[in-house]
């Protein structure tokens, strides 16, 4: 027998975005309260309500850039198209 366990889902306000190299933007979130994660995770990101979707859909995973003792969560990508 497999158990799954479902991840919590919650939602985070966007604090700041800015450019963290040439091609790669950093997004600053507030912490959820309670919301602990060890150095190494990622966490899947889904955009409510998107203005546009391609064929991937609107979720997206991201590694966290920020570590467990900051008050805030960051993820920083590469901007493409999509």
């Amino acid at each position: 027998m497999t158990i799954v366990a479902t991840p919590p889902i919650t939602t985070a306000k966007l604090l700041s975005r800015h450019e963290a190299a040439e091609g790669t933007m950093a997004f600053r979130f507030e912490r959820p309260a309670n919301w602990a994660f060890k150095a190494g995770q990622y966490l899947d990101m889904t955009l409510l309500d998107p203005p546009e979707t391609d064929s991937e859909g609107n979720v997206r995973s991201f590694s966290i850039a920020s570590g467990p003792h900051e008050e805030t969560l960051m993820v920083a990508t590469r901007m493409r198209d999509t």
